[in-house]
């Protein structure tokens, strides 16, 4: 008996590519992904990769990093589905407590880490 069961969503799938399409600099990431010998989309993976980079390219790139935080913000606040939760857990919990990106973290991405951290009550 064939499993079809897949643990991602049209709507993540679709979130992941508009995110890579808008933010050039992830294209390749994304591509990658999408080229997994496993032959299926991963956003939440993808959304992690994308963490790390934001991470690493906080101060150098700021800019671009800006621009990701926002197109995650927005998705948090009106994404459809399953979205709002692929950026939780994809990005928002891949965040580490202390690094260059969490300053430029603002709107809900902000109160999520602050969550995540116990920083907040």
């Amino acid at each position: 008996m064939e499993n079809n069961f897949s643990p991602t969503t049209p709507e993540d799938n679709d979130f992941s590519a508009a995110l890579a399409d808008s933010v050039h600099d992830l294209t390749p990431l994304w591509e990658e992904h999408m080229n997994d010998p496993i032959d299926e989309a991963l956003p939440y993976i993808f959304l992690s990769d994308v963490a790390r980079w934001a991470e690493a390219n906080a101060v150098e790139h700021e800019d671009t990093v800006l621009q990701i935080l926002s197109i995650l913000n927005d998705g948090y606040l009106h994404g459809q589905g399953d979205v709002p939760n692929l950026i939780r857990v994809g990005f928002g919990e891949s965040i580490l407590i202390d690094t260059p990106l969490v300053p430029l973290l603002t709107g809900e991405l902000r109160k999520w880490h602050n969550l995540d951290f116990g920083l907040t009550n």
